[in-house]
């Protein structure tokens, strides 16, 4: 079959379906969180055991991952084999020193996550002497609340890149019109190749520099550690980030190779049909390779860590890919058009002095294609938020809501200028003004909130998770769990356990008093009857932060148990 055959459109499809087959790897897609342990959080044990192990809820990273028990003065007792479990890629073990005296130890743990983010956290437990007190549980999934100005700055330059490498081809391919095009050819000028140039550049720098970067934020080094060659290669061998880090590399020097093939033929003076009909799909792969890095982008950011993962994927592409053609084809009506309209114009347009009609027909065509690209940002946008934030209030009272609604205040500006630029068009009245130049600003300013949204854990990330909570008083067990620790009605479970570790029945109530600790919110109180070890009852928490739950369980025998856990909620 000959190539003459298939349309530019059908090869940049199959290769996007190429790419689309390329950049889904298998791995599960939430962040890693404690589901249970041995020891327990909490639990006061007879005797040192042998060995112990951390559940997750879904298969860990088997890469960059520790799990140490520590004495209370700090001494490390495990025996330093901590390993994934090989018939359960969820369970992180490690062996003990045997007989540990009693006492109070801590086990602290950081695992990856299967979408690429480091969680951590901490438990204790204890030996012998379960009257001495309680033990209670600490732990935590340590997210980094804020990201280091590195990772912004590489999120940045790629998406930067993106946007100027998009928007190059854009032109060529679609906003140009055929009356401004050199014997054929898409237009070429030192403009022109300079942002494709700058645009590979800078995506190529993003990309290569994410690699140690990832390495030292799992590894927990600095970047100057994190360029060994052995935390490189755990990286890029274990992790599902460097599986996609890999593809993205291909993707990359296929983009590269396709725009220099498209920029070398364009030199051609004399092109024949065949040089024409090349330099055509040349440019469509170079598009359908960047439209396949933006896809690879989806597969390792928050919309893989979302339920519906297919969708949640697709959604991000959609609108990760309407903003570079939305910015990128700003970009290229501001710095590429005057120069290929001047080349254009007729000597009775450029004696009288008007804008050429290939000015106006590309505007035309870029008014077009942002309508439709601001639809498809709304609706992605819409669909982002809703699995992302739980709540209203998590717009207002979380750093990813906050960040989330200075990028929308943003998109609304750009959107306004954009209106006025479209009636411009329409009409085509004036040329676009300085307001063109104050839109592809905000567009970049965009772009590095963007960058800032896909580095902060979302309100998501924690919502739904219960908060439980154990602790051992008098030899009794005391779990609560809260659900779903957020602002609002809580589902509070209680289960009790008697020194043998029984379930205790002779259980007359349950009262729940909650303080905030942050600031003077009244008593909150949630009372159960018993009958039964395990208790249940609804309440609602009126702020976010800590809180004090005191416990007070009143037995059949008129003898009381009475314990305070710290409780933290979520704002949102």
């Amino acid at each position: 079959m000959r190539l003459k055959k298939y349309k530019p459109y059908v090869i940049v499809l199959i290769l996007a379906l190429a790419c689309w087959a390329g950049v889904i790897p298998e791995y599960a897609s939430a962040h890693a969180y404690v589901v249970s342990s041995s020891p327990s959080s909490g639990e006061v044990l007879e005797k040192s055991p042998e060995s112990i192990f951390i559940q997750f809820d879904e298969e860990i990273e088997p890469a960059f991952y520790s799990l140490q028990v520590l004495s209370p003065s700090g001494e490390r007792l495990d025996k330093k084999d901590a390993a994934i479990d090989p018939s359960r890629p969820d369970r992180l073990v490690a062996g003990l020193t045997p007989g540990l005296v009693d006492g109070i130890y801590t086990i602290k743990w950081k695992v990856v996550s299967s979408d690429g983010h480091p969680v951590s956290g901490t438990l204790a437990f204890q030996i012998g002497n379960p009257g001495a007190g309680s033990v209670p549980i600490v732990t935590s999934d340590n997210q980094v609340p804020s990201p280091e100005w590195s990772l912004l700055l590489i999120r940045w330059l790629w998406y930067a890149g993106m946007t100027l490498t998009t928007g190059t081809l854009l032109f060529q391919l679609f906003l140009l019109p055929r009356s401004a095009r050199i014997n054929g050819i898409p237009f070429k000028t030192k403009r022109s190749k300079l942002l494709l140039n700058l645009g590979i550049v800078l995506a190529a720098t993003g990309i290569i520099a994410s690699l140690p970067q990832q390495t030292a934020s799992n590894a927990g080094v600095s970047w100057t550690s994190a360029l060994s060659a052995d935390l490189i290669s755990e990286t890029l061998q274990y992790t599902g980030f460097g599986t996609i880090w890999k593809i993205q590399l291909a993707l990359l020097a296929l983009l590269a190779f396709a725009s220099l093939l498209w920029m070398r033929i364009g030199n051609i003076r004399h092109p024949r049909e065949t040089d024409i009909r090349l330099s055509v799909y040349a440019a469509w792969a170079a598009m359908a390779f960047s439209q396949g890095l933006m896809l690879s982008k989806a597969f390792i950011g928050h919309a893989a860590a979302a339920e519906g993962k297919a969708l949640a994927v697709t959604a991000d592409y959609l609108h990760l890919s309407a903003a570079s053609l939305w910015l990128g084809g700003l970009l290229a009506i501001v710095f590429l058009l005057p120069e290929a309209a001047a080349k254009a114009s007729s000597p009775e347009e450029v004696a009288s002095g008007q804008r050429p009609l290939a000015y106006w027909q590309a505007v035309s065509r870029f008014s077009a294609l942002a309508s439709a690209s601001v639809a498809v940002l709304l609706i992605s946008g819409i669909y982002g938020t809703v699995i992302h934030i739980p709540s209203l209030s998590a717009l207002f009272q979380t750093g990813y809501g906050l960040a989330l609604l200075a990028k929308i205040a943003v998109f609304l500006f750009m959107l306004g200028l954009a209106f006025t630029g479209f009636l411009r068009g329409r009409r085509r009245s004036r040329p676009l003004g300085r307001g063109v130049w104050v839109e592809l600003a905000l567009g970049f300013i965009v772009l590095a909130l963007a960058a800032v949204l896909a580095n902060q854990p979302p309100p998501s990330t924690a919502a739904g998770l219960p908060d439980r909570l154990e602790a051992t008083v008098q030899g009794h067990k005391i779990t609560l769990e809260v659900t779903p620790r957020t602002i609002g009605k809580n589902h509070f479970v209680i289960k009790l356990q008697d020194p043998d570790g029984k379930p205790m029945e002779q259980v007359e109530q349950v009262t729940l008093s909650l303080t905030s600790l942050e600031m003077d919110m009244g008593l909150i109180e949630v009372v159960m009857p018993g009958g039964s070890s395990e208790l249940e009852a609804d309440g609602i928490i009126t702020m976010g932060g800590d809180w004090n739950v005191q416990v007070h369980i009143l037995l059949k025998s008129l003898e009381s148990l009475d314990h305070d856990f710290t409780l933290h909620v979520d704002s949102n």
